[in-house]
């Protein structure tokens, strides 16, 4: 199965030359095979057999609903959904918390015909608990995710089980959430693909937050195309989520976008001026514009200085302010009701919750939740400033896409969408994949380009469990 694609799994499911009962329990066993070396899931879903089932009577009599009919998922665990699931964001605090609702996202998935498999382990409370010490992938719960191509590698995060998940084929696809690159880091680590949407595309009603200037869910995949089609079924409007308002007008088909070709593309590579690329990257950039332009796309250089400051600053009022909302709408249902409780909790047994302390938690719960902090406004004001200088290359430079090798907080901070595709097979302790940055809710140019690179290079090779 693992390098099948979800076209190629829905051929065989309406042929009849597989089921998803079947495929559940080729995953199932995958997952119990290695899952005590990965340590990547948090909670299966014991009825996923019967959904399956069920499902697969109703392609008979009905058809398929849509793409994901039949195909398992799995979910990160800072995501409410309201099966037999757990959600803990790997915190003892939630250990036995079971979500009274979930949101549009997880709804969409279900209607589409999703069977959500089991939840993926991340970093507790997405990676914003303490500062620098704790790593990724951890959590006092379920403790640590480990790589599974290599465990010298660091399998970063914070949606590192979404990401091991998927490069271990745990399932065809997974939903993974980011704020700071908790999509793009894990997925370059894990060599598998992701998108980070445009903030707003996605409904984040549902998603344990930490800031929702930024938050955002995205797929997860090993292949350009089922990030496409799960983008497809997960974006649109939600009356929850007031940045879904955004979303234009016009009518938007990911996977179609795939196959649409990139003739008369204009495409800037990027290269930081004080973060220099180095051999290995400047090849990966030198082979995809060899890419780029036989497609028929233009290439232009672009030299670029770093400058975006720590969003650290600005993320900490945030986080008080839309922790404890988030807290009032799973009030009768959690043991903690602020995030006041929560500190207090975790010092109540640190040895146990604070293995890596909770000095973000106290540096948040430590402002008014007000925003009107100077040091929040002009902490806001200088990233703002830096994001406008990096959209309006853009314009300046008229190129409809921004490539790169590095990683940077400029989508994250300004909202804007990347793909990320693996640019080698991994087979030393350097994953690196090429990042596409788009214009906001120009994801449609992003899969055009990444599709393209994808089918020229197929660098990616699964691990050796």
């Amino acid at each position: 199965m693992e390098k099948k694609t979800i076209l190629d799994l829905q051929a065989s499911l309406n042929n009849q030359s597989l089921t998803s009962v079947e495929l559940v329990e080729y995953y199932l066993n995958r997952i119990k095979l290695y899952e005590p070396k990965l340590n990547a899931i948090a909670d299966l879903n014991h009825t996923a057999l019967v959904e399956a089932e069920i499902l697969d009577q109703e392609r008979i009599q009905k058809g398929p609903r849509s793409l994901l009919h039949g195909i398992p998922i799995l979910i990160k665990d800072n995501i409410l959904t309201k099966d037999h699931l757990r959600t803990t964001a790997n915190a003892l605090v939630f250990k036995d918390f079971y979500a009274p609702y979930e949101g549009l996202m997880i709804k969409k998935l279900r209607k589409a015909g999703a069977i959500i498999l089991g939840k993926a382990n991340c970093s507790e409370f997405a990676y914003f608990v303490s500062f620098g010490n704790m790593p990724s992938g951890y959590g006092s719960l379920h403790k640590q995710v480990k790589h599974p191509y290599n465990t010298a590698i660091d399998p970063l995060g914070s949606s590192t089980g979404s990401a091991v998940g998927v490069a271990a084929d745990y399932a065809p696809v997974s939903i993974g959430t980011e704020t700071n690159g908790s999509l793009t880091s894990p997925a370059q680590a894990n060599s598998v693909v992701t998108i980070k949407p445009t903030v707003g595309l996605v409904s984040r009603h549902g998603i344990i937050p930490i800031t929702v200037m930024q938050d955002t869910a995205g797929p997860m995949s090993k292949n350009v195309t089922d990030a496409a089609i799960v983008l497809d079924i997960i974006k649109g409007m939600d009356s929850n989520d007031l940045f879904t308002k955004r979303i234009p007008e016009q009518e938007t088909n990911y996977l179609k976008a795939c196959t649409k070709g990139i003739k008369g593309l204009k495409v800037g590579i990027l290269e930081f001026n004080n973060y220099k690329n180095d051999e290995e990257e400047n090849k990966i950039l030198e082979q995809a514009q060899h890419i780029f332009e036989a497609a028929g796309a233009t290439c232009k250089p672009i030299d670029f200085a770093y400058k975006l400051p720590s969003n650290l600053d600005s993320m900490k009022y945030e986080f008080k302010r839309d922790f404890n909302v988030f807290l009032s709408t799973i009030r009768s249902h959690s043991p903690i009701q602020t995030l006041n409780d929560l500190v207090r909790y975790n010092l109540e047994k640190p040895s146990l919750r604070l293995r890596y302390g909770q000095r973000i938690f106290h540096a948040s719960e430590a402002t008014s939740a007000t925003l009107k902090e100077p040091e929040y406004l002009t902490s806001r004001q200088n990233q703002m400033k830096e994001i406008n200088t990096f959209i309006d290359l853009y314009d300046t430079l008229d190129v409809d896409v921004i490539v790169m090798t590095k990683i940077s907080g400029y989508p994250a901070v300004g909202g804007i969408p990347v793909l990320s595709v693996p640019a080698k097979p991994l087979k030393d302790e350097r994953p690196i994949n090429l990042l596409f940055i788009g214009k906001a809710f120009k994801e449609e140019t992003l899969f055009s380009i990444g599709y393209i690179y994808e089918k020229q290079t197929k660098h990616r090779i699964p691990p050796k469990l």
